[in-house]
């Protein structure tokens, strides 16, 4: 039975600190796909970083939590007086005070960034439900770009604002492509049971998470959406996972899941890999020999 997994670095690009331990990540060959934050302020410098490992697929890591790529004055309805995301994660019917033109440039510079660097768009992204300008904006840059959605058999987490950030509902699940229907790629939850809240930080072991997969047809490909990097105040003031990142920082890198992906003969690939059967992820371990190269176990 092969056993394939896409380990994806969400919120690259968030902080500095942030992405200098999920730069450990990617450079520990665990990480196979960089979700990357493009209204972040350290998201230039990350896509350099990705650009020198070319092994690393990328994605469209659309939070918009942070500031427009645009000044303010390009953008005016999608901003605050700080000139910030109006909504960030707290406020998310903020959104629907959106106009097309204002959500079309701003999407348009933040394409325009990556492949200033890249030389090229995104591989992957997520389109999430709903009517409002800003999300019809989104898909149609995101087509424009040929950036590949909707392509999940299923994805449990995808729509969803949490009541507690002021969010609202659930938008509808988003349907599986049928061109991408055959390749079986599967969401795997390895978020908290109880939620990001630091009460519950105890009950979060990620390890058990990530080692909790279980293949059961020879065309299944398991991805987790993680976030394993270092904190700072930013971030401790901004989100809602904050310690959480450190515990997936230290099981990402730990030798029991090193030594858990080798015994299980897990084949690590990028999403490039998962949509198109190349081998680049797997092409990069061989190379430098790694013991995590599928032919090494």
């Amino acid at each position: 039975m092969r056993k394939r997994l896409v380990y994806r670095c969400d919120d690259v690009g968030y902080t500095p600190a942030y992405d200098m331990g999920i730069f450990d990540v990617f450079d520990g060959n665990i990480g196979t796909a960089a979700d990357i934050m493009f209204d972040a302020c350290h998201a230039k410098e990350a896509l350099e970083f990705v650009k020198e490992r070319p092994w690393l697929s990328v994605g469209w890591h659309r939070h918009l939590w942070e500031a427009p790529v645009l000044s303010p004055e390009e953008v005016p309805s999608m901003v605050d007086e700080e000139g910030r995301f109006k909504w960030r994660h707290r406020k998310a019917y903020l959104m629907d005070e959106v106009t097309y033109e204002d959500a079309y440039k701003e999407f348009k510079a933040e394409m325009d960034l990556c492949y200033s660097v890249l030389g090229k768009y995104p591989d992957v992204t997520s389109i999430r439900g709903g009517g409002n300008e800003l999300e019809r904006a989104y898909k149609d840059v995101v087509e424009e770009c040929g950036i590949v959605y909707n392509f999940f058999v299923n994805d449990p987490n995808n729509n969803k604002f949490r009541a507690d950030r002021g969010g609202r509902a659930p938008g509808p699940q988003a349907i599986v492509d049928p061109k991408w229907e055959d390749r079986h790629i599967i969401s795997a939850d390895v978020q908290p049971d109880k939620g990001f809240k630091l009460e519950f930080l105890d009950d979060f072991e990620p390890l058990v998470k990530l080692t909790a997969l279980k293949w059961t047809d020879a065309e299944e490909i398991y991805f987790y959406g993680c976030h394993p990097g270092f904190l700072d105040a930013h971030i401790y003031a901004e989100s809602t996972s904050t310690l959480h990142r450190l515990k997936e920082y230290r099981d990402a890198l730990s030798e029991e899941y090193k030594n858990w992906l080798i015994s299980n003969k897990v084949e690590l690939i990028n999403f490039r890999d998962a949509l198109y059967g190349t081998n680049e992820f797997q092409d990069h371990l061989k190379q430098i020999d790694s013991p995590l190269w599928i032919g090494n176990m």
